[in-house]
């Protein structure tokens, strides 16, 4: 892996993981977010610019030109290329300057990092590691995004807290019950035990809850008055996607009679301390639905979302900047213990291969 040596620095820390995995393929934008148009966006704490060649073929570079570091995104498009704005220096699709202004030689080293990008369903994903190991087979399944069988609604968020954060958010969903009391929240969730398998790099968590009160949310959403059978099983491919399973249904109702839905975080780190939430509902539905239906939805989703990131980006700023801090853990933190175990050993792994390669040099 062709990875630069600072990405070495190792800084273990007692809870959270803080580090990156760069081996791995994150969303990095919505399909119609990339045009001709540069956008910027930060990953891994790496500045990139995206655009779409003059074919539809969407493009990812280093959004620091050769030159002096000036953002391409501030620049134009020309044909396939972009110009910086800075200089004038331009760069091909692939990343090699091809014009400098004032002469008529190019230095060899005039070229900006590139990265691979795979556009499925409603995401453009990206790799931010060794261009040889983007594999398009290791993206994590998302079949449901583009399943004529699923509707599907989505937004987008950068939230002001760092990725770990909201994956421990995500995988103990008894927060529910506080966070989300007004919502999709019940004192239920908080007090049914969970059941949690690791199958390579998905950690998966269950929970099932039976002849419960119905939350407001899924009151408005489903029609449901009475008590329900309730279930949640998670399924979180680490680094980059996790989908919540949802079944909703009258209580011993059989799966005809139930609700289906599953919701849908590309979550990919911008910096230490920030994180990219691409999130997706799918619903399975045999008959069109009016607009409001999933303008109520989006709406839903997002009061949900609000009250996490507010929840969040308060812990964010809670904890130190630097080094460790005292945490207990319980029984409803299973799942958030088996991701940060499957996390840490893919780190250590892309690291170690890392380690090899410079030996080697």
């Amino acid at each position: 892996m062709a990875l630069p040596e600072s990405r070495l620095q190792f800084n273990p820390r007692a809870n959270l993981p803080d580090e990156f995995i760069f081996e791995a393929w994150y969303v990095a934008a919505w399909g119609e977010e990339v045009t001709r148009k540069p956008l910027r966006r930060i990953f891994l704490e790496e500045p990139v610019v995206l655009y779409r060649k003059q074919d539809g073929a969407p493009v990812a570079m280093s959004d620091r030109c050769v030159h002096r570091a000036y953002p391409l995104s501030r620049g134009t498009i020309e044909g396939d290329s972009i110009v910086c704005g800075y200089h004038g220096f331009k760069f091909g699709g692939d990343g090699v300057c091809t014009w400098v202004p004032g002469q008529d030689n190019v230095p060899k080293s005039a070229r900006v990092k590139t990265y691979p990008l795979v556009e499925s369903g409603p995401y453009i994903w990206i790799w931010m590691g060794d261009p040889a190991d983007a594999d398009p087979n290791r993206i994590p399944d998302h079949h449901t995004t583009y399943d004529g069988e699923w509707s599907l609604i989505k937004d987008m968020r950068t939230i002001r807290a760092r990725h770990a954060l909201l994956i421990d958010n995500l995988m103990d969903l008894s927060h529910e019950t506080f966070i989300h009391a007004g919502t999709i929240g019940s004192m239920d969730v908080a007090e049914t035990p969970i059941r949690t398998e690791v199958e390579g790099n998905i950690v998966r968590c269950f929970r099932h809850m039976e002849n419960v009160p119905v939350p407001p949310f899924y009151r408005q959403s489903t029609g449901i008055t009475s008590n329900i059978d309730r279930w949640q099983d998670i399924e979180y491919d680490v680094p980059a996607l996790y989908t919540l399973h949802v079944r909703v249904a009258p209580v011993g109702a059989a799966d005809e009679a139930a609700f289906f839905s599953k919701v849908i975080y590309a979550l990919t780190p911008e910096t230490k301390h920030s994180t990219h939430d691409f999130w997706v509902i799918v619903r399975k539905t045999k008959t069109p639905r009016p607009a409001w239906v999933d303008q109520s939805a989006v709406a839903g989703q997002t009061s949900v979302l609000i009250e996490d990131l507010e929840g969040l980006e308060a812990l964010e700023e809670n904890l130190p900047r630097e080094g460790g801090w005292q945490e207990l853990s319980i029984n409803n933190d299973r799942g958030g213990l088996q991701w940060r175990r499957v996390f840490r050993e893919r780190y250590k792994g892309e690291r170690a291969a890392l380690e090899l390669l410079l030996q080697h040099r």
